[in-house]
């Protein structure tokens, strides 16, 4: 108890020391967080509402068709978020994220479909890029890793409620329109309410005070590139390798619930929500645990503790499908795995992503974020194709196979932090310390 206490108090310790400026960028980041909580339960479900030809394989091409934008905007956003005014920047890309949800809803046939997912993620990409930056410049070392893994746990959090009404809106909106609850007018309806959403989300970041730009001459993207070259690559290929494995994965979680359980909407919504609760939960968690055993050690630790549970959702759909186990049994379990796996996992992204800016010169922290989303996405840009095929292949089963190679995966990229990291090989640090503005 007394060691909670302690903990609360730290919390509220650093929580104090947020500029206002902070506390606005941290209200954005909640109503995307909801927002996206919407989107990603609901557009799989949407998309196979539409009919033939709208099956697993075509979420792969959806899903990789945002990822090549985001992969293709990299460089760009870079460039953009160290030449404007990061407050404009994450306005653009709040903007740009309502008319894609909105392009989606009106436009429900596939090559729209393609085009809005691919504005999607050009919001994406924007809006990420600008956003860590921001935090750095605004923020002192001290509570530097409390701001990141804080932005991170109040996104889940809104994420939390927002799989929460995703599970309740298309039967409510549907039953309001006359529709049932998994018709595809249900589903437009609820997704039509998220652009509403993503333009309320934008309008803390309007009081926003002056922010400075980076100091110095401003370099093209590529140049920085080649001039950090080897410091990129140490820090980006363990993300190239976790993207791999997520974009293997996580495109289909709903998917992978209902086909191998033959779980209903509601019931998939709170597993979910429930997931996003412990995100949230590890994510506040993870700035006392860096203090105490260090960024990379806490990264390494957690990333390593959640390939049992990946092992666990592998073993279900090798054992429901074939009638070895029974589903609502099962259904239970990989509902846990699956909540203890995401908190575990994104418990380390804010510590790595603070590890990663806190050693990049201050002009290059922007392409530093740009450069670990295209490796990431480049993941997402691959892998939905494959996980896509194995799913039609081999029905709920194909399940099996993409749990193996997540966990492969991670596997891979734990060994490479500790080969890069672990052994006190850790790049020196760069003098970054922002003024708070």
């Amino acid at each position: 108890m007394n060691r909670l206490r302690r903990g609360l108090s730290a919390y509220a310790a650093m929580i104090r020391l947020f500029s206002r400026n902070v506390w606005l960028v941290l209200l954005f980041g909640m109503g995307s967080g909801l927002t996206f909580g919407i989107f990603l339960f609901t557009f799989n479900f949407y998309v196979l509402s539409l009919g033939p030809g709208y099956d697993e394989a075509f979420l792969g091409t959806l899903q990789s068709a945002a990822s090549l934008a985001t992969i293709a905007m990299a460089l760009p956003a870079a460039y953009i978020a160290q030449r404007y005014s990061p407050k404009w920047v994450m306005i653009a890309s709040g903007l740009i994220g309502a008319v894609a949800y909105l392009g989606l809803v009106l436009f429900p046939s596939q090559w729209p479909l393609v085009a809005f997912r691919m504005l999607a993620g050009v919001s994406m990409s924007l809006g990420g890029v600008a956003g860590a930056p921001f935090l750095m410049a605004h923020t002192g070392a001290r509570e530097r890793q409390w701001a990141f893994s804080f932005m991170a746990g109040l996104s889940t959090v809104a994420s939390f409620f927002g799989n929460l009404l995703a599970g309740i809106l298309p039967g409510w909106l549907g039953g309001w329109a006359g529709a049932g609850p998994t018709e595809t007018l249900s589903y437009q309806l609820s997704l039509g309410s998220i652009v509403l959403l993503s333009l309320f989300s934008i309008i803390p970041l309007l009081f926003i005070r002056a922010t400075r730009l980076p100091q110095g001459a401003i370099e093209l993207p590529w140049v920085l590139v080649r001039r950090h070259a080897r410091l990129f690559a140490m820090f980006l290929l363990p993300s190239l390798v976790i993207g791999l494995g997520a974009g293997l994965m996580q495109p289909f979680m709903n998917v992978y619930f209902r086909n191998v359980y033959e779980q209903p909407d509601p019931a998939i919504g709170v597993v979910f929500a429930l997931g996003g609760l412990a995100m949230a939960v590890g994510q506040f968690a993870g700035p006392p645990m860096a203090d105490r055993y260090g960024k990379i050690k806490t990264v390494m630790l957690t990333q390593g503790l959640s390939i049992p549970f990946l092992m666990t959702l592998g073993l279900g759909a090798y054992l429901v499908p074939s009638g070895r186990a029974a589903a609502e049994l099962f259904f239970i379990i990989a509902g846990v795995a699956y909540i203890f796996r995401l908190a575990l996992m994104n418990l380390s992204n804010p510590v790595y992503q603070t590890f990663v800016l806190e050693r990049v010169p201050e002009q290059a922290q922007a392409l530093s974020v740009s450069l670990t989303n295209l490796v990431f996405q480049v993941g997402w840009f691959i892998m939905p194709q494959v996980s896509g095929q194995l799913q039609v292949a081999h029905g709920p089963a194909g399940f099996t196979y993409v749990f193996a190679g997540v966990t492969l995966l991670y596997a891979t990229a734990i060994v490479i932090e500790w080969l890069f990291f672990g052994r006190g090989k850790v790049p020196a640090e760069v003098a970054t310390e922002g003024a708070a503005i």
